[in-house]
């Protein structure tokens, strides 16, 4: 439990009775993986139940955004661990009294962690929960964007390894442009990274997105939540914009897996033709000498001088034309 009041530090303790002196004091709340004894002394001190894990799970809207009186109950589900092979997505929920904000969480996301730091820097700023409320809200969309810029800046990176046509190509500005290599594994795994990356973003600013209009269609009728409905009007516009990149992201990632299964069924099918090829260059010599080695006692050639140099230059003839055929006809 990490306690935050207006012009100080924050204090984090595990000591439940702290709990009773600090929550009075506080206008923001952070339950980071709560015991259930943890949550009952929260509730006892806030006078407002805290949702448990299950029910902030829930997939129904009404179970993850509602109202009771003038306590606002809003989760969202957040992108974790982006930065990391395993992204994840985990519940955040808010609890928006008039007079503090509680948030309970099971995982730390890097916008949270963001807007500590800024808590740190300057405590006096947020000295009331709507604001808390705005300031997190806007660390979670800025961090969104951050991961939606690396994933775009990723995907436009092995689009030039995917699509290189082998040539390099110097400028002033850019790096020599590397062909593709033959470790398709590795950049299926990335392909596959990206889309997951883009795919969950996506999921959160689609969940943040119904929070804040959740939270806008409450403001409309509460004076306390007036002043910060016309900032999350552009958070919301945000939201769009953001959720827009995510799905061209996404198709963009669906694009360059396709192109990757192009190149890899076309590397196959070079293969097989190559050992189609050598197997019709060398069926002709392999006939000529399946000819010459039975065994019958009439074969007029077996007692010629020039039998032999005749068997290896109809062999040798046999091979090239072949080859030159399929040269002409563009087929090598």
């Amino acid at each position: 439990m990490t306690f935050y009041v207006p012009g100080q530090q924050s204090v984090q303790t595990a000591d439940l009775r702290a709990c009773a002196s600090l929550s009075p004091r506080a206008v923001w709340i952070d339950l980071v993986d709560p015991t259930r004894e943890e949550e009952l002394a929260v509730e006892a001190a806030i006078g407002q139940e805290v949702p448990t894990r299950d029910e902030m799970q829930a997939l129904e809207p009404s179970s993850r955004l509602y109202q009771e009186g003038n306590v606002l109950f809003m989760t969202a589900t957040l992108l974790a661990r982006s930065d990391t092979s395993h992204p994840e997505r985990t519940p955040l929920s808010f609890i928006l009294t008039p007079e503090r904000l509680v948030t309970v969480r099971y995982a730390t996301p890097k916008a949270l962690e963001v807007f500590t730091t800024r808590w740190a820097s300057k405590p006096a700023e947020h000295d009331s929960a709507v604001k808390v409320f705005k300031g997190l809200v806007d660390a979670i969309v800025e961090r969104l964007a951050e991961v939606l810029e690396l994933t775009g800046d990723g995907v436009d990176q092995l689009s030039l390894e995917v699509l290189s046509d082998g040539t390099k190509e110097e400028s002033a500005t850019r790096r020599p442009r590397r062909p593709l290599q033959a470790d398709f594994q590795r950049v299926l795994r990335r392909i596959g990274r990206h889309s997951d990356l883009a795919s969950r973003a996506r999921e959160s600013v689609v969940s943040l997105s119904r929070l804040v209009s959740f939270f806008r269609e409450v403001a409309k009728n509460d004076p306390r939540l007036t002043s910060a409905n016309a900032h999350l009007k552009t958070v919301g516009d945000d939201l769009a914009s953001l959720g827009d990149h995510a799905t061209f992201l996404s198709s963009k990632v669906s694009f360059l897996l396709d192109a990757t299964l192009g190149l890899i069924n076309n590397e196959q099918n070079g293969i097989i033709k190559i050992v189609s090829v050598a197997a019709v260059v060398f069926l002709p010599p392999t006939l000529v000498a399946s000819i010459y080695g039975m065994n019958f006692r009439h074969m007029p050639e077996l007692g010629w001088r020039f039998g032999y140099p005749m068997a290896l230059v109809l062999m040798l003839v046999s091979a090239i034309l072949p080859y030159v055929v399929f040269r002409r006809k563009g087929w090598l």
